[in-house]
């Protein structure tokens, strides 16, 4: 997503870009988990909803 760092972005489109972030991360994750190819889809998705879920959370100190 080309975005032009001089114009802010809308919330649907910081989502959007959030959610195409994860869903990287989450192709990373499932590069190293051994499973059925129509599986891979569902995974994807609650690994996505995981992350996302984890940003809402207060950070934890020590």
């Amino acid at each position: 997503m080309g975005h032009s760092l001089d114009t802010p972005m809308l919330a649907e489109e910081a989502e959007t870009e959030i959610r195409h972030q994860f869903a990287v991360r989450a192709n990373s994750i499932l590069a190293f988990i051994e499973c059925v190819e129509e599986q891979r889809p569902k995974l994807r998705q609650a690994i996505i909803e995981a992350m996302l879920w984890a940003q809402t959370q207060p950070k934890l100190t020590k």
